[in-house]
């Protein structure tokens, strides 16, 4: 019998079926090219994206992910549903955990800040961050600044970078699609802070039209159909956190215009307006004198709500930038209902009441302003109803009358 040949030594007889990739560096390179121009152009179909055929197209660039990044190499680059991609993987917190091993192995101990937000990274990659840990890292972060030597709070809060890491991690965990964090009320006002000084507080804008032009966002519980107020009344105090109100005027008129275009109630007004009145007011030895003009555009905004407040008003007008007024404000405190039944039953039912320490601040301001008027006798009466009425209440009211 013939013994078998090896199937090995076929190969010398029968052809090959695939040909040998190339082995060179140069051949190696250029198939890599191609596969990878495939594979982008293929990507971009499933977009729906289409390159301009009037123009040539450029090199593929070199896409750096890195946060040092100069943003100007790639301005003259489409943004291509492949870059967008691939920077969305990449930049996703989920991917932290190896970069926070490798640095804190290799690395000597950070900076308390770079070190929470560092703790911060592996929790989210660890799946096991949630509102109010989130909420926690803020705090922490703010109340480092707040005992640090930092000349500015916001500037300091800005070169943190909290905001943005937790602005990302909203987005990767989807909390972002639902907005149902701003349920937590603490967590949205210290996150706007962070936005305002971090400049990208935009995006909030963009949160705020969600909520107006999707019902389902708003809907099936009491809380929910709160979360425009909430949002845009975090907003408007952030805002109010600087020198000058102008910026937090020109939000108030933007929320109304937003308000407008999609026929949404002004009740999501009433309580930052309250709040910037109060800022303009109770707290104006914060803040500079706004120009007239932003200034009455801003009162105007009160004709739009759902009901009038008499006495916030009436407090505006004496701070009007160039012609203040104390008539509005003696007509309200003139109103025995005032004093006989509202303030009784705030007496009695909550001494602590917002509406005594409004109610104590515009008594006084309206002394002030008639005595710097030359109307003293009105000045006298207004004094001694205030020191019947308020005084007695608690010491925070009798001393500032003095």
């Amino acid at each position: 019998m013939f013994k078998t040949k090896p199937l090995g030594s076929l190969k010398s007889i029968l052809p090959p079926i695939h040909q040998p990739l190339p082995l060179n560096q140069r051949e190696s390179q250029k198939l890599l090219n191609v596969l990878k121009a495939s594979f982008r152009a293929h990507l971009d179909k499933e977009h729906g994206w289409t390159p301009d055929t009037n123009q040539v197209a450029p090199a593929a660039p070199t896409v750096t992910y890195l946060p040092s990044a100069s943003p100007a190499s790639s301005k003259d680059v489409p943004a291509r549903p492949t870059d967008k991609h691939m920077r969305a993987i990449l930049e996703n917190p989920l991917f932290n955990n190896k970069a926070f091993v490798s640095r804190s192995v290799s690395a000597p101990a950070p900076a308390v800040r770079n070190n929470r937000n560092e703790i911060f990274q592996l929790a989210v990659s660890k799946g096991i961050m949630n509102i109010q840990r989130a909420l926690g890292f803020l705090l922490a972060v703010q109340n480092d600044i707040q005992l640090s030597a930092a000349v500015s709070v916001t500037q300091s809060m800005k070169e943190s970078g909290a905001g943005l890491l937790v602005l990302r991690w909203l987005r990767s965990s989807g909390e972002e699609r639902s907005l149902s964090f701003l349920g937590n009320r603490t967590f949205t006002r210290l996150l706007l802070r962070y936005m305002v000084a971090e400049g990208v507080d935009e995006l909030a804008w963009s949160w705020f039209q969600r909520l107006l032009r999707e019902p389902a966002l708003t809907t099936g519980n009491p809380e929910r159909a709160a979360y425009p107020a909430v949002l845009l009344d975090s907003l408007i105090m952030a805002k109010s956190q600087a020198i000058e109100l102008d910026e937090a005027y020109t939000s108030m008129l933007r929320g109304k215009e937003v308000i407008d275009e999609t026929s949404a109630s002004t009740q999501h007004l009433v309580h930052a307006w309250r709040k910037l009145c109060w800022q303009t007011t109770g707290q104006s030895y914060k803040h500079q004198i706004p120009p007239a003009s932003l200034f009455e555009s801003f009162v105007a905004v009160h004709n739009e709500l759902p009901k009038p407040l008499p006495m916030e008003v009436a407090h505006l007008t004496l701070y009007h930038p160039t012609n203040p007024s104390s008539n509005l404000a003696l007509d309200y405190l003139s109103d025995e209902y005032v004093w006989d039944v509202r303030l009784s039953n705030c007496k009695s039912v909550k001494p602590e009441s917002r509406f005594i320490t409004n109610l104590a601040s515009l008594t006084l301001d309206t002394i002030q302003n008639l005595m710097q008027s030359g109307r003293f006798t009105e000045a006298q009466k207004l004094m001694e109803r205030f020191k019947t009425h308020l005084a007695p209440i608690g010491p925070h009211l009798g001393a500032i009358a003095f």
